[in-house]
């Protein structure tokens, strides 16, 4: 037993390890480092994409007296979290994909039951991530499966004019949602992506972001929100530099497969 402690000993020495700790040894750890690394980056994206805290739960009845709510998501006003009380899974479904109610297809309830889905952003995290928590978030709660399929149709294309556009870049952190005055309404930290969505609810057809303008404006539109509910936008748009030009257009649509109408628990 003795000999062989010793040949042990002697192998390490050979090798320039004295310490009796193998090379090998060290070199897995040394891959190791890198490894690790790789699983904390991967878990930060994975937070980036999904909400710190969310509560998800069915709305509690509402009375007989006054108007039902349309189910509509309402305005945010705080950067750091979203409040969505009496709202439909349709326009929670329109927001994080990025399309028109009219082209979601699925269950009647999409449209009939209200939600109210409160939920904190991580630390850092911006309001141009909230889609994607919210697909995250419906996968989660409400086992959902969706395909995105294209058709073609008509629509218009919002588009650059000659002339700068007079939108102004939104500060860092600003507050997503819109302020009325009696001749006018501007949207706050709103993409043009998500000001085509807009325009494509007032005008009751597609319109396609077509800009070529990244980033988040503030966007000042000369018309009261009446005007722009009646459909009447297209001066509106004009007097920004934009135009909203007809095309044919690839429209996206999306496919409900399969949902639970009951959100699992908090």
């Amino acid at each position: 037993m003795g000999r062989l402690t010793r040949r042990r000993r002697s192998d390490n020495s050979r090798n320039g390890n004295p310490t009796g700790t193998s090379n090998g040894g060290r070199s897995g750890l040394a891959k190791m480092k890198p490894i690790a690394l790789l699983l904390l980056v991967a878990a930060g994206m994975l937070s980036a994409q999904t909400f710190e805290v969310a509560s998800v739960r069915r709305s509690a009845p509402e009375g007989g007296g006054g108007a039902r709510s349309t189910g509509a998501l309402p305005p945010q006003t705080n950067p750091s979290r979203i409040n969505y009380l009496n709202v439909n899974l349709k326009s929670v479904l329109a927001f994080a994909f990025g399309v028109d109610r009219a082209d979601i297809s699925g269950p009647q309830w999409l449209d009939d039951e209200r939600y109210d889905i409160v939920a904190s952003l991580p630390s850092g995290a911006a309001q141009n991530q909230v889609p994607v928590m919210l697909q995250h978030l419906l996968t989660e709660r409400f086992r959902m499966a969706v395909r995105e399929e294209t058709k073609a149709g008509k629509g218009f294309a919002l588009v650059a004019g000659k002339g700068a556009p007079k939108v102004v870049p939104a500060k860092e952190n600003g507050r997503v949602g819109f302020l009325t005055t009696a001749t006018s309404v501007t949207f706050t930290t709103t993409t043009m992506a998500q000001f085509a969505r807009t325009l494509s609810r007032f005008l009751g057809s597609t319109v396609t972001d077509e800009t070529g303008m990244p980033g988040a404006f503030d966007i000042p539109l000369n018309a009261t929100m009446s005007e722009l509910q009646s459909g009447a936008v297209v001066s509106a748009i004009q007097d920004l530099g934009l135009k909203l030009e007809p095309r044919s257009i690839q429209v996206k649509a999306l496919i409900v497969e399969k949902a639970d109408k009951v959100p699992t628990d908090n």
